[in-house]
């Protein structure tokens, strides 16, 4: 199981169990909001990155329905150094099965999808470790609207 697999369903499982009603809400769309705090000076490397090895894989998802809505923002200003993000990826999966159930639909989609979009594995590996090298910090948090 993959980092990001298995900090997905934990975060779902989290969020499903404590909300009221959560069986009503297993087929509803969930979203999660992707936090990237990004070393100085490696802003630029980091992103070309994520729209060269990351992004593609999800548009491919959403074309497949997995993924509902994709955004991507930077703040305008500075942030304090605790608090600070430097990019964020706010994704809306249709439903919470589609995004965490480890080797399910989404796993299998996206696997097929990656060896489809880069044959050269050994490259996509270095580039996405590079990637995450670039990194100070990185959390995700399930987001709900009120």
């Amino acid at each position: 199981m993959n980092a990001f697999a298995l900090r997905m369903a934990v975060l779902a499982a989290a969020f499903l169990t404590a909300s009221p009603g959560y069986s009503q809400q297993a087929a509803s769309p969930i979203t999660a909001e992707y936090y990237y705090r990004i070393k100085w000076g490696s802003f630029q490397e980091f992103k070309d990155l994520y729209k060269r090895n990351h992004e593609p894989i999800l548009k491919e998802l959403q074309k497949q329905g997995f993924i509902t809505a994709m955004r991507m923002e930077s703040p305008f200003t500075h942030l304090a150094g605790g608090p600070r993000w430097d990019l964020r990826v706010r994704i809306t999966y249709r439903d919470p099965s589609s995004a965490v159930q480890v080797g399910g639909p989404f796993d299998q989609a996206s696997d097929a999808i990656k060896a489809r979009l880069y044959p050269d594995k050994a490259k996509l590996e270095a580039e996405e470790q590079r990637r995450f090298s670039l990194l100070e910090d990185h959390w995700d948090v399930i987001v709900t609207a009120e």
